[in-house]
């Protein structure tokens, strides 16, 4: 008994689902149905094929920022620290750790002065690990040597001072002095410039490599003090779950990337939450557009609800038909526009082209186009969030259908 009852409401679903097939391939009703339905299905479409164009060309900045700029930024600086570099390596999300001297000074050309951030680096841990080492422009990233006072400059900075490779900067310290018969003077020693880098950021105007044997030297510190740490990491945004697993217990203090350019970062992280909520708004446009259609049909379908009803369909089977009717609406716009999304996304840089819309995202490869980085699973969840708001927008209207009594729409027929 139990199954006859299951199949038989099984089998009511089942012709529940094949009326709302064949009120959605119909075209006999008012041309304003028509109207709206394909209005509505096209917002849908625009809207999230506009969502995965935008959003892909947004993570590909966000990408590109944080190759570049925490590309030379360090992660995570440790100071104080006492455990050796192999247990840091070792904490899940390090890519590789080295000591560092940092520190603000000035860099005097010829006739240009220019504010720096020095970096002191051991270059034969940081060869396989800093990613400035694959951005040499000029010259090699392992000549720098102890005692040699050599340094690395950014391309823009190099420029500024009207420099190039082989040539002598002067590095003056902002934070060390020293006494001197004409008085405290700052600390300072010439260096000649062993190469040029190009992480196509601002980092190319505002850091100085040095050796770190080179660095102490002039900042007057014990040689054998390495007890700041840099952290590489394999992901920069996964800097607060490393951070804390940390042993406190062995560390004086424990920096971020976030204290210098968190802020540039939240930023984007805002503009790219602001775009989401936007472009929404044409598929909430479109949500409407759904009630609209199905509220329209249901006025027009009362008829044929009412028998419906007297050939024994349940409320909810009847206001199933137009669940299922709304939802597949939803469903051919949403998977139009990921495939048009997608299509457009992966063609961007080549239709620009063709429009002879030149928009240089990277100025070390003008010809490089538009960063694009798609997200796979940013676009399932956009998908699964359309076909829901979708889902939700044909509830009211298939409610009311399900309400509907038969005695008072076959009143007049």
């Amino acid at each position: 008994m139990f199954y006859e009852l299951f199949y038989s409401e099984l089998d009511l679903n089942f012709t529940s689902i094949s009326i709302a097939w064949r009120y959605a391939r119909t075209r006999n009703g008012s041309r304003f149905l028509n109207f709206i339905t394909l209005f509505s299905i096209g917002g849908i479409m625009l809207g999230v094929c506009a969502l995965i164009i935008v959003l892909s060309v947004m993570n590909g900045f966000e990408n590109q920022l944080k190759s570049r700029i925490l590309g030379a930024a360090p992660h995570i600086i440790i100071k104080g620290n006492t455990q050796p570099l192999n247990d840091l390596k070792a904490i899940d999300g390090v890519d590789g750790a080295s000591p560092i001297s940092r520190s603000q000074a000035m860099i005097q050309g010829d006739n240009e002065l220019s504010a720096v951030m020095m970096q002191g680096i051991e270059p034969t841990i940081d060869l396989s690990i800093n990613p400035v080492a694959k951005h040499m422009r000029y010259g090699d990233f392992s000549s720098l040597e102890a005692g040699k006072y050599r340094v690395l400059l950014g391309r823009t900075l190099a420029r500024q001072l009207n420099v190039s490779v082989g040539d002598k900067v002067r590095i003056i310290s902002a934070q060390r002095s020293v006494y001197t018969p004409f008085g405290r003077m700052p600390s300072q020693r010439n260096f000649t410039i062993s190469g040029v880098f190009e992480m196509a950021s601002q980092i190319d105007s505002s850091l100085a490599i040095v050796h770190i044997s080179d660095a102490k030297r002039l900042l007057r510190e014990p040689a054998n003090d390495n007890n700041t740490i840099r952290l590489f990491l394999d992901n920069a945004f996964d800097d607060a779950k490393v951070a804390a697993k940390l042993s406190l217990a062995h560390v004086q203090s424990i920096t971020t990337w976030r204290s210098e350019y968190g802020e540039l970062f939240a930023a984007v992280k805002m503009e790219k939450n602001m775009m989401w909520l936007m472009l929404s708004l044409i598929i909430a446009v479109a949500a409407f557009n759904i009630i609209s259609a199905l509220v329209i049909l249901v006025t027009e379908k009362q008829t044929d609800i009412a028998i419906f009803s007297t050939l024994g369909l349940a409320r909810y089977q009847i206001a199933l038909i137009f669940v299922v009717q709304g939802t597949v609406n939803g469903i051919i716009g949403t998977l139009i526009g990921c495939g048009a999304g997608l299509t457009l996304t992966y063609f961007l840089n080549d239709i620009l082209r063709i429009l002879k819309l030149n928009i240089v995202a990277n100025p070390v490869d003008p010809l490089a186009g538009l960063p694009i980085l798609v997200d796979t699973q940013q676009i399932v969840y956009l998908v699964i969030a359309t076909v829901v708001v979708t889902l939700l927008s044909t509830l009211y209207p298939s409610f009311k259908a399900g309400r509907i009594d038969p005695a008072k729409a076959l009143k007049h027929d």
